[in-house]
């Protein structure tokens, strides 16, 4: 009898850490999603990648059009920064 009193008290010892650890996870998931509202405008992750997809691709666009207008000033000016 005693064997299964420490093996209960053991699991529920066990399953209480387990709930402290849901409960921070929780409180850091509100806290991230909020500062997603505040920071981004988003009300859920879906919104934030769908976000971010959009961010990239502008990105990438500015990237693209930089290099190209780059490549055009050292063809019109190289010579004459050498």
């Amino acid at each position: 009898m005693t064997v299964d009193l420490r093996r209960y008290e053991q699991l529920k010892q066990k399953v209480d850490q387990y709930q402290r650890e849901a409960d921070r996870a929780a409180g850091a998931l509100a806290q991230l999603l909020e500062r997603l509202k505040e920071e981004f405008g988003c009300d859920s992750i879906e919104e934030a990648e769908k976000l971010a997809r959009k961010l990239k691709k502008e990105r990438d666009k500015t990237e693209k059009e930089f290099a190209e207008a780059l490549e055009e000033f050292e063809t019109e000016w190289g010579g004459e920064l050498e």
